[in-house]
């Protein structure tokens, strides 16, 4: 529906017969998924990629009357093994496969995500360089080098106006990136990039816009919906960052999640079902290409200046590119085909073997062997890292959370491996970022304030009842961390965060709060990615200079034979005559507990299942 909004651009309706129509698209978080193809289970998946956007693309461009722009607010250039490939096999006389998309599908602006700089500042400037459009981000500095990117832009358009004639407005484009990039991505960019909290850079940029000519100021904010309380820093800031006066139209991103949504909590500032933030419109639209975000603003004006008269948000889905006829699939192909085709070959390469099957389907309800495997990874590194330091005797503790977990990417969205060769396909599947591990000095203490948070990740369930459901709303799996070393239980009949972790012990002895230990997460981990306790730089003892994944590629071929076994990690704590519902892929039933029981079809293509607690 439509929503009447008289503070935004300081005036309300007028009486003027002076209207038109400005059309906003978005596409964010696609992580390199160019294609409906899913290089991690080698094969098509309709769920995903921008290739299933251009019909729609084209088709919400084809409205009569209608000014469209379409942007993208970033993490678009990493995240599945064609990113990774074109990374290490860099084509100097080509432009980038991504950019070249956006350029083909003439994106009006982007702004950069924080995986953008994974791969290094000589990397994303040389692929920055093919671009041929504007790219914003107001709050990094490049410290001793030329810029990435702008402040902002001023976007000039024509608007067909109600009365026949054609009027120009100007669109103030400014972008953000989540300030924890220079901690993420240390080794790349310390002493090279600073970063500025989104909420204080807007408070600066805006009036600089405005200064500019701005009539409208849309930001795109790689940041997600998060807390309504403004801190220095935050990571997701969309909701204080919306109620900046000057600020119009808010597109959002980051936390792979989908905006407006019903289910979302609604609050004063949030209005999940009309798409507002602080009364403003604003979308998220998911992330692989699954969404477009569609804004459609009714614009009039007094003669001087344009106001929004009213707005509607909505999330498209795209098609199968077969059914598409738009004319710019072949380009787009083209500029991707022989990027693609290496990929592919590349990582079907065998780097070990496995002797049990290996999957994913309850990789949150019970302890998961590919997440063992990362974990184990990650152990022997640290600790030949340690060993010949005074931390060399202190136990290990390794945390990992899964990235193939279903959820909103769909039932395709597991891993599933036979016994025989673990590729380096596979190797990405269990870890596909490029963030580097950091080895933590800490207390017993500490690894309960890291636990409490990932055990968020399921609901309160009340003894004695079936039906409930299991996992949180919106609770992403890749936010679920489990600390390999240890031994736990999670009381399920407890609020989250508030002890819901018990009988924690470290090879059969309690863990005591001021026991001492060396904790190994990812990078993004370490510093507050996810929510999570943010390290002191102090409790730091190792930080390596390879990825997760390539550490867990080295450990693969190292040990050449893998003889998966599960073994105990933890837990639920038993609650008798509880049942918690859960979904996963159909093809679960095959690797069922005696504490599950299947239920039947569920939605979207997956299956329900029953949890006896």
């Amino acid at each position: 529906m439509f929503a009447n909004h008289p503070d935004l651009l300081g005036v309300g309706p007028s009486d003027s017969a002076t209207t038109a129509r400005l059309r906003i698209l978005e596409t964010t978080d696609l992580h390199m998924h160019l294609l409906d193809y899913d290089y991690f289970a080698a094969r098509t998946d309709q769920h995903y990629g921008l290739i299933r956007l251009i019909e729609q693309i084209e088709s919400q461009r084809r409205d009569e009357g209608v000014t469209t722009l379409l942007f993208d607010n970033g993490d678009f250039a990493q995240g599945n093994p064609l990113a990774d490939y074109l990374a290490a096999h860099p084509d100097m006389d080509r432009t980038h496969p991504m950019i070249n998309a956006f350029n083909t599908l003439s994106y009006d602006a982007i702004t950069l995500g924080n995986h953008e700089f994974n791969y290094g500042l000589d990397f994303l400037r040389r692929i920055l360089a093919g671009a041929q459009f504007p790219v914003v981000c107001a709050n990094i500095d490049l410290l001793q080098a030329p810029p990435l990117s702008e402040d902002f832009t001023i976007l000039k358009r024509t608007l067909q106006c109600s009365d026949g004639q054609a009027r120009t407005i100007n669109i103030g484009v400014t972008g953000f990136v989540t300030p924890q990039i220079t901690e993420w991505d240390r080794d790349t960019l310390a002493g090279k990039v600073e970063t500025e909290d989104i909420v204080a850079c807007a408070k600066r940029i805006v009036p600089q816009i405005k200064a500019a000519g701005a009539d409208l100021i849309v930001a795109l904010c790689h940041s997600g919906i998060g807390p309504e309380n403004h801190h220095d820093g935050m990571e997701n800031a969309a909701i204080p960052l919306a109620a900046i006066d000057g600020i119009d139209v808010l597109l959002t991103g980051h936390t792979h999640e989908v905006f407006p949504d019903p289910t979302w909590p609604s609050s004063e500032p949030v209005d999940p079902v009309a798409g507002t933030l602080h009364g403003k419109p604003a979308v998220k639209a998911g992330f692989y290409g699954n969404h477009l975000g569609v804004i459609d603003l009714d614009l009039d004006s007094d003669g001087t200046k344009w106001r929004i008269d009213a707005h509607r948000v909505s999330l498209a889905t795209g098609a199968t590119p077969t059914e598409a006829t738009g004319k710019l699939h072949t380009p787009f192909l083209d500029g991707l085909r022989k990027s693609h085709a290496a990929t592919v070959a590349y990582i079907q390469q065998p780097i070990a073997t496995t002797t049990a099957p290996i999957h994913t389907y309850f990789t949150t309800i019970v302890p998961d062997l590919s997440q063992q495997l990362l974990a184990d990874a990650q152990r022997e590194h640290v600790k030949a890292a340690l060993a010949d330091t005074a931390n060399a005797t202190l136990p290990i503790i390794s945390a990992t959370a899964p990235f193939l977990f279903g959820g909103q990417a769909g039932p395709g969205h597991y891993i599933d491996l036979d016994p025989g060769p673990i590729t380096l396909r596979d190797a990405a599947a269990i870890y596909p970022f490029e963030n580097a591990i950091c080895a933590i000095k800490c207390q017993g203490r500490d690894l309960r304030a890291w636990l409490e948070p990932a055990a968020a990740h399921f609901t309160q369930l009340t003894p004695g009842q079936s039906g409930q459901m299991l996992i949180a709303p919106h609770s992403p799996g890749y936010n679920y961390d489990t600390l390999d070393g240890l031994y736990y239980e999670i009381d399920l009949s407890q609020p989250a965060e508030t002890g819901r972790i018990t009988d924690l012990n470290c090879q059969g002895r309690p863990v005591a709060d001021d026991d001492v230990f060396i904790l190994v997460a990812n990078s993004y981990r370490t510093f507050g990615g996810g929510n999570y306790p943010t390290v002191r730089e102090d409790a730091i003892v190792y930080r390596s200079t390879e990825s997760a994944r390539d550490i867990l590629i080295a450990d693969l071929q190292r040990r050449k034979t893998i003889t998966p076994q599960h073994r105990p990690t933890w837990t639920f704590k038993p609650l008798p005559g509880t049942e918690a519902m859960f979904l996963s892929s159909p093809k679960a039933r095959g690797f069922m507990t005696d504490k599950m029981r299947h239920l039947g079809p569920g939605r979207d293509g997956f299956d329900r299942f029953a949890l006896i607690l």
